[in-house]
């Protein structure tokens, strides 16, 4: 009896083990126990079943003893037990993909047959394994996974083990039944090291992982005829994780996965190419109808809850899950790198990233176009890219069509039915899950696909050995609690896409497309962790390249490859953080694109811009006329319009005969060189916060307004119609030919617009402008799409940016805000040069020399208006209080008061240790500390000799006194409003030297006298300060200005290639001042620290400017005075590099000396450089 067992054993085992005998088989037939010893398992039978990419093989799997128990009488509820003891699997990657996997032995024999008894049986099967090794030998690197007490086991819908009859849903009525089973283990450890060999020395850090206990849930759909999978859904489920990587172990990591990233993307293309057909993804469950029709029995309203009971857990479409509740990742230096004799900016930082409830979906089988609502994490930010993706499907299949038409205009030969091949075969999609800031893990191989979400996110700022022990900072965090926002919002969710046929069919497919929310998060600009960080990734990359040099291995990159990115950003905030003092950029709603299926980013609202742009003549004038020279770049480049009038795409390409029309799989992708972006704010709006130790409400710097950019690259633009003028050289497709195709093209869409376009005006553009009849006629004035390669591409800039500012402008500022925004300026200037020099010393050594980076930004604004808020004008009759004491105007903010001034006679203590010393030294070298918070006035003796119960307390160890708001609920300020109408302004980077232009149309002053702060804020923040737009251009602007610096202002004088070169022209300029507005410009303009010799010269020329001296009288019966008129026709003012003045000129006033002698002290103390 036992032999013949034995040999029924040894018939099924044989297709999964090597060399089994009977001898190897111990078992105890009436007690259902067996063991087999000294496996040895099959390795393509082993690969086939767990299904193994391509790009990795098996080579050896042991098993040194298996143990199976079955009970005889309960095989219905209890499930078959096996045991193995340790299993050792030694498995290889491959440089090329393998021969893909067959058939799994399982499905092949449970194929033979309809679901029944013995099938149930085997399915539920437990399986536990004491350890499992897994070795796995690379190219540079051997790894080894070792898993501890694995076990695979039947589950319920509640994923609890129970009856197995528990563990299965059948409808009958389809035909198919779901399973769930659960995989856990207690333990993992993953390592990972790098290969010695004595050709080279590779410097790297063992990898080392340690995880507690896991599992993975598996939910099975198999049809009953045939036993076939359907579609499956696998979720891996991770506890807490903290992981603790050295710089070095970092660098290793990413070396491994770069090794390993060409065989994989082969491997990725060799399965997509095979992928199976549409019965991957599940059928609409029958209608009631057809239910009622097929349940014509007694059990049909069991049969019905069954459906329904179905219908809750049916897996609809294959799919991969990845749940981890929290991850905290740090980073620090290493040791190794002080022995290696690199010396770095900063030693010993470290920096934490924090995620909470990380979730990774992978949908492999997708179709394009179907609903996704049966997704795990549908939500509002799926439907956001479903209604997006959509667009760019309805957009490709029009393109598709058009295509079409131009190969059947060209007489090509017939395609062998092509509209059949779009409707009958699948285009599939691969959609991927929102992912962290950090998980870029799936970045290595770029053909996986999957949403990723994060719900909670923070990054730390970089902490250092030498800075003072504090508790942690955020650098980037998430604000959703503070803006009371819905908790199930994910801080990150981003879906990448792409579509592919499943049998590799060569015909056109859209081009990949990213979509990226990102919600209420928060970014401090710390200098520190900006320059650790810097060096981090620029030792990374440098690494990076050595090991990629030492393998030989070619960098699998595709930056030409265009991909549909649009990122929707909802409360963002920007925090430039300085000392102790806070100023903050902030949006409502944000959308960053490439394609024009978004509000405000569209080809018509490019298309605005151009005119608004074009109806200025600062935009539109030659070059060569102040404030712009003959070396400043044209601003509204050929780019911007050739993508507003669509003159950019692929269709158009074919039509003009530039490219030939194929129904190739890339025939209607684009190259990324044409991106065009645009970055939409719908409100923007700048906050300076003060100290970090007040309560306070942040004070409003720049109101919120509407902000929108579009950016390009027409260095690369250029490059790539090189290219194809160099293919159409080569004779892709001959000029007569393509020239009447073009006209018979452009006759056919003309009679279909005629017969199918609505001449109503609701069928017009939103900005009025009629929208060309045909691609040939589009801007018939600029030359044709190869035009921009008769220019050579070394003399195109890299980068161009619009900025359109097309709502009133209002910002107010105080003392305090200048002092501070001069010192965040210098702040920024040393940051940016110890970048800089970073990059210079530990930059890319492959790419060889370059050309210097250089930009061209052009800015427009119809109109603003700027509050200075001054120190108040002393009046007749004084009084000792805190309205009349001698402050400055930065006591309108009732903040924090600087520790010096605390008491007097006393020092102010240091600042926080020595290591803020030395990180403002640091990335701030040249500025000076600011002795007091600019916030703040000094307080006057009234207010020094005030009762202590009407203080605050002392905080932040005496360093901060903060004084009750009781004291400036009445204080009053003199408000200067200037308005200005028609800004426009340029900036030019090349390399070294800058160069930045404005021009103003008009600019009024209007001097409001002494205000009440209080009711001013109030008036401010309810809109009461707007302007009324101009409603006609203005032809001759008031105020003209160009500031440059680098190497090429020394030509202006030497000293310019330093501290930069200003000059400024007004003229037909007329305002009327007060004295003491003049002089409190003055003092608002002063600066402790030591101010730099900026050279300049100033010209003022019919100019009128009728000065009244409003000062206090000694006697009240004097007469007021006679207001000053002063008239200067033309005048010179020049300053030297040694600081010097000279003027010259004509004036019709002999009290000129007057004037100068109150705009001479702002010239002085005016601080400003590039």
């Amino acid at each position: 009896m036992a032999g013949l067992i034995k040999k029924q054993i040894l018939k099924h085992l044989s297709r999964f083990a090597k060399n089994l005998s009977p001898d190897k088989i111990n078992l105890s037939t009436l007690k259902g126990e067996g063991q087999l010893t000294n496996l040895e398992l099959d390795e393509e039978v082993l690969q086939n079943m767990l299904d193994l990419p391509t790009w990795l093989a098996i080579n050896k799997v042991f098993c040194n003893k298996a143990t199976i128990r079955i009970p005889w009488t309960k095989l219905k509820a209890h499930p078959i037990t096996l045991t193995l003891d340790k299993v050792v699997m030694e498995m290889s990657t491959c440089d090329e993909p393998r021969p893909p996997n067959g058939p799994s032995p399982i499905a092949t024999a449970s194929g033979q047959s309809e679901y029944g008894f013995a099938e149930k049986v085997v399915e539920g099967i437990s399986l536990s394994v004491n350890s499992i090794v897994i070795r796995i030998s690379a190219k540079a690197f051997n790894a080894s996974f070792e898993l501890s007490q694995l076990q695979v086991y039947s589950v319920n819908t509640s994923w609890a083990t129970s009856d197995l009859r528990y563990t299965r849903i059948l409808d009958p009525t389809r035909g198919e039944i779901l399973t769930f089973k659960e995989v856990s283990w207690q333990m993992i450890r993953i390592e990972a090291d790098a290969i010695q060999n004595t050709e080279h020395e590779v410097v790297s850090a063992p990898i080392r992982l340690i995880t507690n206990q896991s599992k993975i849930r598996v939910s099975l759909k198999r049809r009953m005829k045939d036993c076939n999978v359907i579609a499956s859904k696998l979720i891996l489920i991770l506890d807490d994780l903290l992981w603790v990587l050295t710089d070095s172990q970092l660098k290793a990591m990413v070396q491994y996965a770069k090794s390993l990233s060409e065989a994989m993307e082969k491997s990725a293309a060799q399965r997509k190419s095979m992928a199976p057909d549409t019965t991957q993804v599940t059928p609409a469950p029958p209608s009631a109808q057809q239910v009622r029709t097929q349940q014509a029995s007694a059990t049909a309203d069991q049969s019905a809850s069954m459906a329904r009971l179905f219908n809750a857990y049916d897996v609809r479409e294959t799919s991969h899950h990845l749940q981890i509740k929290h991850l905290d990742l740090h980073i620090c230096d290493d040791t190794i790198d002080k022995d290696r004799g690199i010396n770095k900016r900063l030693d010993g930082g470290a920096v934490q990233l924090s995620f909470s409830s990380i979730s990774v979906d992978y949908y492999p089988y997708h179709k394009a176009g179907e609903t996704c609502m049966h997704w795990m994490h549908y939500g509002e930010a799926t439907k956001s890219r479903e209604t997006w993706a959509r667009s760019l499907l309805d957009e490709f299949k029009s393109n598709l069509e058009m295509l079409k038409n131009a190969m059947a205009c060209g007489r090509s030969p017939p395609w062998p039915t092509a509209a059949g091949v779009w409707r009958q075969v699948p285009l599939w999609c691969a959609f991927e899950v929102p992912h962290k800031h950090m998980a870029v893990v799936c970045a290595d191989d770029p053909l996986c696909f999957h949403p990723l979400k994060v719900d909670c996110y923070a990054v730390l700022k970089v902490s250092t050995a030498d800075q003072s022990r504090s508790s942690p900072q955020s650098m980037i965090s998430c604000n959703k609690k503070i803006l009371y926002l819905p908790q199930e919002m994910p801080a990150i969710h981003a879906e990448f896409t792409e579509y592919y046929f499943p049998d590799g069919k060569d015909y056109p497919i859209p081009c990949p497309n990213l979509y990226v929310q990102l919600n209420a998060l928060q970014l401090v600009l710390d200098s520190r962790s900006l320059v650790w960080l810097n060096l981090f990734a620029l030792d990374l990359r440098q690494s990076l390249e050595q090991f990629m040099e030492l393998y030989k291995l070619n960098d699998s990159q595709k930056p030409d490859e265009h991909v549909d990115i649009r990122v929707d950003g909802l409360m963002l905030k920007v925090v430039l953080s300085y000392i102790d003092l806070n100023f903050s950029v902030q949006t409502s709603e944000m959308v960053a694109t490439n394609t024009r299926h978004s509000s405000g980013c569209t080809r018509s609202s490019l298309e605005a811009l151009l005119q608004a742009f074009q109806e200025q003549h600062f935009f539109t004038s030659l070059s060569s006329s102040f404030p712009r020279s003959q070396n400043s770049f044209s601003v509204l480049h050929s780019v911007f319009q050739r993508h507003a009038h669509e003159q950019d795409t692929r269709i158009h390409d074919v039509y003009r005969g530039l490219a030939p029309p194929s129904l190739s799989t890339n025939a209607l992708k684009t190259p990324a060189a044409t991106d065009l972006w645009a970055v939409h704010f719908s409100q923007f709006w700048v906050d300076y916060e003060g100290s970090r130790s007040g309560r306070g409400r942040p004070t409003p710097c720049v109101d919120s307004f509407p902000l929108t950019l579009w950016a390009c690259n027409p260095a690369r633009y250029t490059q790539l119609h090189e290219r194809l003028r160099a293919g159409i050289g080569s004779g892709l497709l001959p000029r007569s030919e393509s020239a009447e195709i073009a006209s018979r093209l452009q006759r056919k869409k003309l009679l279909k617009e005629y017969y199918s376009t609505d001449a109503s005006p609701s069928n017009m553009p939103s900005n009025g402008l009629h929208k060309p009849h045909s691609l040939d006629g589009l801007f018939s004035g600029s030359s044709s799409s190869l035009s921009l390669a008769s220019s050579s591409s070394s003399s195109e800039v890299d980068l161009q940016v619009l900025v359109h500012v097309q709502k009133h402008l209002s910002a107010q500022v105080s003392h305090g805000q200048y002092v501070f925004l001069l010192r965040l300026q210098n702040a920024v200037k040393s940051l940016q040069r110890s970048l800089q020099q970073d990059l210079e010393q530990y930059g890319s050594k492959r790419q060889g020399p370059t050309q210097p980076f250089s930009a061209c930004v052009g800015v427009l604004m119809k109109s603003a208006e700027v509050t200075l808020l001054l120190k108040p004008i002393p009046q007749p009759d004084l009084n000792t209080s805190p309205l009349d004491s001698d402050v400055s105007p930065s006591e309108s903010r009732a903040t924090l008061e600087a520790g010096s001034e605390v008491s007097e006679g006393h020092e102010r203590p240091s600042a926080a240790g020595e290591g803020i010393q030395n990180v403002d030294q640091l990335v701030c070298a040249g500025t000076h500390a600011i002795n007091a918070s600019p916030l703040l006035p000094s307080p006057s003796p009234a207010l020094r000799k005030a009762s202590v119960d009407e203080r605050s307390s002392v905080v932040s160890g005496g360093r901060y006194l903060c004084i009750k708001y009781l004291y400036y609920v009445n204080l009053q300020v003199s408000v200067l409003v200037l308005k200005i109408h028609s800004v426009c302004c340029s900036l030019d980077l090349k390399g070294d030297d800058t160069a930045f232009a404005l021009e103003v149309g008009r600019i009024r002053p209007n001097q409001l006298g002494n205000v009440s702060l209080q009711q001013h804020l109030s008036n401010h923040s309810l809109g009461s300060g707007s302007g009324s737009d101009p409603s006609t251009v203005l032809l001759n602007p008031e105020v003209q200005v160009r500031l440059e610096s680098g190497p090429g202002a020394a030509v202006h004088s030497p000293l310019a290639e330093q501290n930069g070169f200003l000059q400024c022209r007004l003229q037909a300029f007329s305002a009327d001042f007060l004295m003491t507005s003049l002089r409190n410009l003055a003092l608002f303009l002063e600066d402790d620290s030591a101010s730099q010799v900026l050279p300049m010269e100033i010209t003022i020329k019919d100019t009128h400017v009728n000065l009244k001296d409003d000062g206090p009288r000694d006697n009240a019966s004097e007469p007021k005075a006679t207001p000053i008129a002063v008239h200067i026709h033309n005048l010179l003012i020049h300053r030297q590099d040694d600081g010097s003045f000279s003027i010259g000129g004509g004036y019709s006033c002999s009290l000129l000396p007057v004037f100068l002698f109150l705009l001479l002290p702002p010239l002085l103390n005016y601080n400003c450089s590039l």
